[in-house]
């Protein structure tokens, strides 16, 4: 079966690379099939009710003779009502239209009635051949992943370089790639891009992410992180749960340092073996190690996964409020307060 002749399909993962690239072949299949280009309509699941994303499915488009529907954050789709509404579409979908239904999680995350139960062999409104998972990029494929993008570009780049980059951004194709454009156009071909031409580049690109907020929170400095998130929630570039989830990452990572340096090996030993090449981030994890005891971060660990939940389980104009709550409880409380009883 070709990808788009589907007309549902459950598309879950983090690799976000891969699954957009997945998405844009299936509208790209519709076209071809049909001679015309598809009505594309996206949708937040938990945001937009189900009812409105089904009328939208089952109406006639104006200018297209197909309707392409994207809903993100499928996970979120929850209410009983709404999944039996979801699921009977699913079982007689409009013949003129394509239901994409999007998750950055795994299929335990989403209803059974939806996506069925593989080890019971039982399936859901979604065939489990209309089903896929796009996973993460295994650590020893990514800097070669990173090099071949420039060399495509008529660029060389240092193999420190490289593992600079994916020290900072997410580990997925569609992070890794905005990353690595920038970098080749500011650049330019026939260019052999060292570590300090990356180091410099990105601490004076003044765009702040999850990982300069995450340099502030190692500070302890709470009103520095406060801007920090507000840059980035004005840029609009990331989700909260994409925000705990690239804050996981590397309190998970500051976990193992410390865990390393109770073990006796030297920072310059554990640096190494954790990944973590760049002068400005081991100086990151040398301050946060410093400044957060190695109870604080288990607890910290335990707060993202706390707030990671609820984001998933909340309506998104309350996750800016989520947002500072949990920067406050990390920067300030160290993991510990009131969240324990209030989520």
């Amino acid at each position: 079966m070709s990808p788009g002749e589907s007309p549902v399909r459950l598309l879950l993962g983090p690799e976000e690379g891969e699954k957009a690239a997945f998405v844009e072949s299936i509208r790209e299949g519709i076209a071809k099939r049909l001679g015309d280009t598809p009505e594309v309509t996206r949708f937040y699941g938990g945001e937009t009710p189900v009812r409105e994303i089904l009328l939208r499915l089952r109406n006639q488009a104006l200018f297209s003779n197909h309707r392409l529907v994207i809903v993100a954050n499928a996970e979120q789709i929850t209410r009983a009502e709404e999944v039996t509404a979801l699921a009977e579409y699913c079982a007689s979908p409009a013949p003129d239209a394509t239901l994409l239904l999007l998750s950055t999680g795994f299929p335990g995350e989403i209803d059974k009635r939806i996506v069925g139960d593989q080890k019971k062999k039982s399936g859901g409104a979604v065939p489990f051949e209309a089903q896929k998972v796009f996973w993460e990029m295994f650590d020893n494929q990514k800097q070669g992943w990173v090099t071949n993008f420039f060399r495509q570009r008529r660029i060389t780049i240092a193999a420190d370089a490289a593992d600079y980059i994916l020290d900072m951004v997410e580990n997925n194709t569609r992070d890794m790639r905005v990353e690595c454009e920038r970098l080749a156009q500011f650049f330019g071909p026939d260019a052999t891009i060292e570590l300090a031409n990356v180091e410099q580049y990105i601490y004076h690109s003044k765009e702040e992410n999850v990982f300069t907020l995450f340099d502030r929170i190692c500070s302890r400095d709470f009103l520095a992180a406060e801007e920090v998130l507000d840059k980035i929630l004005l840029s609009r570039e990331a989700e909260a749960t994409q925000i705990a989830s690239g804050l996981q990452m590397q309190f998970r990572r500051l976990a193992a340092f410390k865990r390393m340096l109770a073990e006796n090996y030297q920072s310059t030993e554990a640096f190494p073996k954790l990944r973590i090449f760049s002068k400005k981030n081991q100086k990151t994890y040398n301050e946060g190690g410093k400044k957060f005891e190695r109870g604080d971060v288990e607890q910290i660990l335990q707060v993202l996964a706390a707030f990671d939940e609820r984001f998933r389980s909340v309506r998104t104009d309350l996750h800016e409020l989520l947002l500072r709550l949990l920067v406050y409880y990390i920067v300030v409380r160290a993991g510990q307060g009131a969240w324990q009883l209030s989520l």
